[in-house]
């Protein structure tokens, strides 16, 4: 699963996934592995996160006549009965065969993902706002305030639509504090009078002296005022102040407006995958009981 179509991971990789597992919590017993004649054929690790969603994480290709369907489908149904709600997968664009395993198995696409990566090489200053307006770090307080924002700033966006309505608040929120090393005074809300209008979500990338851009948005009222580009540089300001000199994020290649945002200042590609999706609450509503 670590490796490459090309060659297996080495001994040195497995086991430095296996110290990052033990300590992000990834349970390596869920692993489900297939084979035949003593021989293993594909795998599959389902990575359960707060917010009742999973990330599967399989080998990079499939297996030369093998049908990973059941192994898919087992895996969900498990997924499905414990509670969990939404299942994702990261494959390469250019995996064609693995898209339409999964497609099988009812996963749909749903956004080709762009990384995105800056390196910070000079101390920054914070933004200057404008008057009237306000940065607001996350708390048991403003929690009801951060989630105002981020609801309202998935209306009519244009970052992975399709999520749009599928989820509730509270897991779109346990989902983002779940992501990297999560630190309250590195989540900023913005707000206008008593209004709050945005957020820019920031984490440490565990074990990379690295930060990531988790999530901005912008409520539709405050588009198109050049408030991305302010609450772009408290990210990377915010970073700087972390002591790292690099952020990355993740972004929807649809979305034209925050590309453009980010290539301003000074973001570059590094990466691409294609993010699919299934709403196991479809499936389990329907389907027998799950294995045990």
């Amino acid at each position: 699963m670590l490796g490459s179509p090309a060659a297996p991971a080495d001994a040195n990789q497995v086991e430095d996934f296996s110290r990052f597992a033990g300590e992000r919590g990834i349970d390596l017993a869920e692993l489900w592995v297939a084979g035949a004649d003593n021989r293993l054929g594909w795998a599959v690790l389902p990575i359960y996160s707060p917010g009742r969603t999973m990330l599967l994480l399989t080998p990079g290709e499939l297996p030369r006549g093998g049908d990973v369907a059941p192994l898919i489908e087992r895996v969900c149904q498990l997924a499905g009965s414990r509670g969990v709600q939404l299942a994702q997968v990261l494959a390469e664009p250019a995996a064609g065969d693995m898209q339409r395993a999964y497609n099988q198995c009812g996963f749909r696409q749903i956004a080709e993902l762009l990384y995105l990566q800056s390196s910070i090489r000079r101390a920054l200053s914070p933004p200057r706002l404008p008057e009237g307006y306000a940065w607001h770090t996350y708390s048991e307080q403003t929690h009801p305030m951060f989630c105002r924002a981020i609801a309202s700033s998935y209306t009519q966006s244009l970052d992975c639509p399709a999520l749009s309505g599928l989820r509730d608040i509270e897991d779109i929120v346990a989902g983002h504090r779940s992501s990297g090393e999560f630190d309250p005074v590195r989540w900023f809300a913005l707000t206008r009078g008593e209004d709050p209008i945005g957020v820019a979500l920031l984490t440490r990338v565990p074990r990379v002296e690295m930060a990531e851009l988790v999530y901005l948005g912008l409520t539709p009222a405050a588009r198109g005022q050049g408030l991305g580009d302010v609450m772009l540089r408290q990210a990377l300001w915010a970073t700087s102040q972390m002591g790292l000199q690099r952020l990355t994020l993740a972004v929807d290649a649809r979305n034209a407006p925050a590309l453009k945002l980010y290539y301003r200042h000074g973001l570059g590609h590094i990466g691409t995958k294609t993010a699919m999706l299934r709403d196991l609450r479809v499936s389990t509503q329907s389907d027998s009981a799950p294995p045990r």
